[in-house]
């Protein structure tokens, strides 16, 4: 070995060797694949809650109107409005959430079967997660927030009241409210007497719970069961940047540099961010 092997060099191509012919991957029919397959959910955007305390440790304020004590606020992504109604890239009209801060786009879910190999290497950082694949267009970023549309899974909580009429949706780690929008009330009671709907309390079309008879004392405890619809964080970035050239036949035509649909890994909101006290 001489000292010259020991120089960088870039290398721009194989050397005196023809290229073999590669299979490119489709875009197009990879989006039409996520559109029909996919599951509809809410994203909105995060970002980082000014709130945080002090350097060393960034903990957010736990009582933070904006962010409640997650640390991150969500927003409404970028969204196009064509004659006052929100359209995506190509022209489709669009669906936003109640709240305003979510848009809805399809989202295809995989690996959410348990594999033991990978909890032997991962341990339980893996429970309750899954990969999720979207359109270029849609990049995902960290903590991002992905709300199911259509699928429901039940949850517990505890409540604790304050003597109004409606028991409201905080979204936060607080006991003072319930965390998720209520799809369907299973079953509620407190330690002296239980609470059925419709004959105690009625839902409201926002997910709350309002009392129908005269509301418990305030700083009652109230067990909680209902069904909610599932929210993902995202994690990492599993294939952020996978984009590549796609090649066309025709010589004279340079490859072009393509965007791929984005996939990135997504846990279960309550197993990133417990209950809380």
């Amino acid at each position: 070995m001489s000292v010259n092997d020991l120089v960088p060099k870039i290398i721009t191509g194989s050397p005196g060797v023809k290229a073999n012919p590669r299979a490119d991957f489709v875009p197009d029919m990879f989006d039409q694949l996520i559109t029909t397959k996919g599951y509809r959910m809410w994203w909105s955007r995060a970002g980082v809650c000014p709130c945080e305390q002090n350097k060393q440790t960034q903990q957010p304020q736990l009582n933070c109107p904006l962010c409640r004590g997650k640390g991150y606020f969500y927003y409404l992504p970028d969204v196009a409005v064509i004659d006052g109604s929100p359209v995506d890239a190509y022209g489709n009209a669009v669906d936003l959430n109640t709240a305003g801060d979510g848009v809805s786009i399809y989202v295809v879910k995989t690996a959410l079967t348990e594999d033991v190999q990978v909890f032997e290497k991962f341990g339980e950082w893996v429970f309750g997660t899954t990969r999720g694949t979207v359109q270029w267009q849609n990049r995902l970023g960290y903590r991002d927030r992905l709300v199911e549309r259509d699928s429901v899974m039940p949850w517990n909580q505890i409540v604790i009241t304050d003597g109004t009429g409606t028991m409201k949706v905080t979204g936060g780690f607080d006991k003072a409210g319930i965390r998720y929008p209520v799809v369907e009330l299973i079953y509620c009671r407190s330690i002296a007497r239980e609470y059925r709907l419709n004959r105690d309390l009625i839902l409201t079309p926002t997910g709350e719970l309002e009392w129908m008879i005269t509301p418990p004392d305030p700083k009652t405890r109230l067990s909680i069961t209902y069904t909610m619809h599932p929210v993902w964080i995202v994690m990492d970035y599993v294939h952020a940047i996978r984009d590549t050239l796609v090649s066309f036949k025709a010589k004279a035509k340079a490859d072009e540099f393509r965007k791929l649909p984005l996939q990135a890994m997504m846990k279960l909101d309550f197993l990133v961010e417990p209950e809380g006290e």
